[in-house]
């Protein structure tokens, strides 16, 4: 992209970019595959089940279930399902 006598170069253009740091929150860092996806299951799990208990308390029994649904199918994509 080269700037034109019409248009400069803004903010959100890349050649205003600094070079890359290899900072892991620059939305240019390479997206590793190899990842062990625990974690962020861990996460989303304790988020249902808070989710879960916020709403047994509060008596929507409906919401809580499916809460805890989500929380199960999270579970069994990472471990699979037992049979």
């Amino acid at each position: 992209m080269q700037a034109n006598k019409f248009t400069e170069f803004g903010v959100g253009d890349a050649p205003t970019w600094p070079a890359y740091a290899s900072h892991p929150l620059d939305p240019r860092a390479p997206m590793d595959d190899d990842e062990d996806p625990t974690l962020d299951v861990i996460s989303d799990v304790r988020s249902f089940l808070a989710t879960a208990e916020v709403a047994a308390s509060k008596g929507d029994l409906a919401k809580a279930r499916q809460a805890l649904i989500e929380a199960r199918l999270s579970l069994e994509e990472l471990v699979g399902v037992e049979q």
